[in-house]
């Protein structure tokens, strides 16, 4: 896979990423399905994902809305995430290149100042939309190659599974990649930013010994430490909470690094194709088929921002699903200073009282707020620890200080 970033400034809003997805020579013939999405409600779906078509055939349309249907139902957003879907000839090597087509900084609740993260990201946290109708993820699809579009499993020797690909595709552009590469010419160094800023993904990145790869205090940027470090085979992603936060998600970062594949996918050696979290192995093999991101693929997008069901780490109010505007959400969880809350609908023409216990049942942090859809709270002075937020006496959701 091969990255390539043209960003241009403008206020808080640049222009993304593209990522070109490369084959691999191989007929893998392995599969991992996930679970069965035949006997879910309606309600069950959290978010509403469009996509614009453009020259594609019809049982391609199908192989990609079954792709779409699995993150509709995973992610958490009440902002329709577009896509344009481009059905073209590539490089014959390519299987399709995928992206966001903006990223964003300080917009309206972002959790971490002067970071930016991809539109569709913004557009949940903030909860409106920011680009107007211009697409928050552009995908396109090589025609040349041979594809299978069966959604039920079906393994074709030789084939590419469309429906794979395209769930890889669309976990590039909610965020799953990094801005890290090699400093242009000078291939002895290594750099992240966008204008000397990062990626929400790449925050996360760290070696084994706890060394961020974004401290410039420990490591410049660019820096041929940089670099030693994202070709150290010894990259991983920190989570924060739940399981994975004692077992970090190991990242590729190969001894020879790879435009488009160092960091921005999951390690083989750990993660083998055919398990459960092969979906975002840095290449994709013929006969090779996952039709559902494993948990540390939802952990680390619930790690950068998104809110994800299904997830075992990702804490939310009821075991049934119901209609967003009706939930209540908080993020980031956990935080260390403000916690960020998403009111129900039903409660935004009232005064509501949002208030902080420690398991104890002893309020720490009390707040009133008129008529508000989003509103914060203040939590740096509260202890490290376990609390709970309530709001309308009777609505309430766990958290983490850290």
């Amino acid at each position: 896979m091969v990255l390539s970033s043209v960003f241009c400034y403008a206020q808080d809003s640049a222009d993304g990423f593209v990522i070109e997805c490369e084959a691999s020579e191989e007929n893998e013939d392995v599969a991992f399905l996930g679970p069965s999405f035949k006997n879910l409600k309606s309600a069950a779906k959290t978010a509403t994902i469009n996509v614009t078509y453009s020259n594609f055939p019809d049982d391609a349309k199908a192989a990609f809305q079954a792709a779409v249907d699995v993150w509709q139902s995973l992610l958490i957003t009440k902002v329709a995430i577009k896509i344009t879907a481009n059905w073209d000839g590539i490089t014959s090597s390519t299987l399709a290149t995928s992206g966001a087509k903006k990223v964003y900084k300080n917009f309206a609740n972002a959790p971490i100042k002067d970071v930016w993260y991809p539109s569709a990201l913004a557009e949940a946290i903030a909860g409106v939309n920011l680009n107007g109708t211009e697409a928050d993820i552009a995908i396109t699809v090589n025609k040349n190659i041979s594809w299978s579009f069966d959604t039920d499993g079906t393994r074709q020797a030789f084939k590419y599974d469309l429906m794979t690909v395209i769930l890889h595709e669309i976990a590039h552009g909610l965020g799953f990649t990094t801005s890290m590469k090699l400093a242009g010419t000078n291939e002895t160094q290594a750099q992240w930013g966008i204008e000397g800023l990062p990626l929400i993904y790449d925050i996360f990145s760290q070696r084994s010994n706890g060394q961020v790869l974004t401290n410039t205090a420990i490591i410049g940027n660019p820096s041929t430490q940089l670099k030693a470090a994202i070709t150290s085979a010894d990259v991983f992603f920190k989570i924060s909470s739940g399981p994975l936060s004692n077992d970090y998600p190991k990242m590729y970062a190969p001894t020879t690094y790879r435009s488009g594949g160092t960091l921005s996918h999951l390690d083989e050696s750990k993660y083998p194709k055919g398990s459960e979290n092969s979906l975002m192995s840095p290449q994709i093999g013929a006969a090779e088929i996952n039709h559902y991101p494993g948990q540390v693929i939802l952990g680390i997008l619930n790690q950068i921002g998104w809110g994800v069901l299904n997830y075992d780490g990702f804490l939310i109010t009821a075991t049934e699903p119901q209609d967003i505007s009706q939930q209540l959400f908080i993020y980031p969880n956990p935080s260390p200073d403000v916690l960020n809350i998403i009111i129900p609908e039903k409660y935004h023409d009232k005064t509501v009282q949002a208030q902080v216990f420690d398991l104890r049942g002893v309020l720490m942090e009390e707040e009133i707020f008129e008529s508000q859809s989003n509103a914060k709270i203040n939590i740096e002075k509260l202890p490290f620890g376990k609390y709970i937020l309530r709001i309308a006496q009777n609505e309430s959701i766990p958290f983490i200080k850290n």
